[in-house]
């Protein structure tokens, strides 16, 4: 075999860091050098490869054309360099990190990992959570639940189960002068949203035929967790937009309650997401089956829908 003529895997490393940093100092901390030193080393590529792979502007790094494509081959490079590493290296016990919002995490997810690791004993699972998007087919992560329609770019996805996305509410607010009979009148009453899902209500009262001139579906308090709006549903302060696995144990034990019709705004998927290399790995797929048993616990109508 000839040999390969390959810049050095530092260069390249610390490339990678940087593009996707965007700064020295984010790509340093996660290098644990000085961000000169990460400069030095994507000048050293730079140099050797004859051409510009970032432009300056300001504090950030500005990926050019040719260090954009770069940054994609090598960030596919590196994954498969850590997997195959991992499949070498693996312990007598697998890690499995597993990325979810955290709403999903502290309200579905969690009480119920007890049971796969009862019968799982050998797989850590560590719950990472994020409320913003994040590119999973690039994070170091084995595999995540995301909420949508799919396809997601680079990943394999499983349908897991079907929600309805409906308001909730405290039950005090089914009575009174102001109560909660009808959509409209939700024009009496606070908005709760949540950050990352600002458009819910909109989509939600477009789908129950409520117009904007009506209920105004940006009125109310923003929450940077739906966990948070739905506490504070839960306390009285208003009505909150959310997924029916998020609330089936509080409507369930009578601390809230979907004041209408759960089926205005249907169709939205729980799927769970790997990259393909990783689809098939025993830890992996056995963390699918148990989520596709617990669901058709949890949702025995809508698992297979």
């Amino acid at each position: 075999m000839p040999n390969r003529r390959l810049p050095a895997l530092g260069a390249l490393r610390a490339f990678e860091v940087l593009a996707r940093a965007g700064t020295l100092t984010k790509a340093a901390d996660e290098l644990c050098v000085t961000p000169s030193a990460v400069g030095h080393q994507v000048r050293a590529l730079e140099a050797w490869l004859g051409t510009p792979l970032f432009e300056a502007k300001g504090r950030q790094r500005v990926l050019t054309a040719d260090g954009a494509r770069l940054a994609g081959d090598i960030g596919k490079a590196f994954d498969q360099i850590e997997f195959a590493c991992r499949a070498v290296a693996q312990p007598a016990g697998q890690e499995l990190h597993v990325n979810v919002t955290p709403t999903f995490a502290i309200r579905w997810l969690v009480p119920r990992l007890g049971r796969f690791h009862a019968r799982h004993p050998d797989v850590a699972v560590h719950i990472e959570t994020s409320a913003k998007p994040t590119d999973v087919s690039r994070e170091n992560m084995h595999a995540a639940l995301r909420f949508g329609k799919p396809p997601w770019t680079g990943l394999t996805s499983e349908l897991i189960f079907m929600e309805d996305v409906f308001p909730v509410c405290h039950p005090k607010l089914l009575t009174g002068r102001k109560r909660l009979s009808k959509p409209e009148d939700l024009r009496h009453h606070t908005l709760l949203h949540s950050l990352y899902r600002r458009d819910d209500w909109s989509r939600w009262l477009e789908a129950a035929g409520v117009e904007k001139a009506i209920v105004d579906p940006t009125q109310g308090l923003t929450f940077d967790l739906t966990t948070m709006a739905i506490d504070a549903a839960e306390n009285g302060l208003g009505v909150a937009m959310t997924r029916e696995a998020q609330v089936t144990a509080v409507i369930e034990s009578g601390r809230l309650i979907a004041p209408f019709r759960r089926d205005y705004l249907r169709g939205e998927g729980c799927y769970f997401l790997a990259k393909p290399a990783l689809w098939g790995e025993p830890h992996v797929a056995s963390f699918r089956l148990w989520l596709l048993e617990e669901a058709r616990r949890a949702f025995p109508e809508k698992a297979d829908a």
